[in-house]
């Protein structure tokens, strides 16, 4: 018997109001995404990629259709309820990284294992740092780190809670080719130890990264394929 998707997308659409003028960000998107996959979402700026990233993380809800994450109908939860699914769930890296300024290196990535309520959330924060190369710049804040360290950091806290699922917003797009290569070879890593990768890219050797790749193009899916350099696990 097959398992359901880890993610699906049930005919979502997103329209925003600007004035009296409608925008279709998504235009009835179904899409399955099976636990274990590494899915890159591509396509051209305006096209709807970071909204599907943003209602799969419930940051967003949908005008219609459904959000379903791992049997979860993330419309039945409260803004509460959501918030606490999503820190239990979902692992987030942005472009942009998102750190706290005040907050060192290991602060940062000790946060969501401080608002889980974890009692080893030093010890596991540390470990984290250390997985992704920078334990020696725990004490550092952001500013004082590079972007491809930043970029890190992110992804050790996005991880914090073991979530079985991690959206990833262009987390290559401010970084040079080799922050870019060590960040993709983390998400790699992730992947071989389990963890669903949903990724959204321009970059379409970025893309090849992924075992599949969506391709999204005025608000609709109008591609869905296997990559042809897909990763061997």
């Amino acid at each position: 018997m097959s398992h359901p998707p880890l993610v699906r997308l049930d005919c979502i659409s997103k329209v925003y109001r600007d004035g009296q003028r409608e925008i279709v960000a998504l235009d009835q998107v179904t899409l399955d995404i099976t636990a274990g996959e590494w899915v890159a979402i591509v396509g051209p700026s305006g096209c709807g990629k970071s909204t599907l990233l943003n209602l799969i993380a419930g940051i967003d809800r949908p005008t219609s259709g459904r959000v379903i994450i791992a049997g979860t109908d993330l419309a039945q939860l409260d803004e509460e309820a959501l918030a606490r699914w999503r820190r239990s769930h979902v692992g987030i890296v942005f472009q942009f990284f998102q750190l706290l300024p005040t907050l060192t290196a290991l602060e940062n990535v000790q946060l969501p294992l401080v608002l889980a309520g974890r009692r080893d959330a030093p010890q596991r924060a540390r470990e984290l740092l250390e997985r992704v190369g920078l334990a020696y710049r725990a004490h550092r804040l952001p500013s004082e780190l590079s972007g491809g360290e930043q970029q890190r950091v992110a992804i050790a806290r996005a991880l914090a809670n073991d979530p079985p699922l991690l959206l990833a917003d262009e987390p290559t797009g401010n970084l040079d080719s080799a922050s870019g290569e060590t960040v993709l070879e983390l998400f790699r890593t992730a992947w071989h130890h389990g963890t669903t990768i949903l990724l959204v890219t321009h970059d379409r050797e970025v893309a090849a990264r992924a075992q599949r790749i969506v391709e999204l193009r005025d608000g609709r899916v109008v591609a869905d394929s296997a990559s042809r350099v897909s990763p061997a696990r």
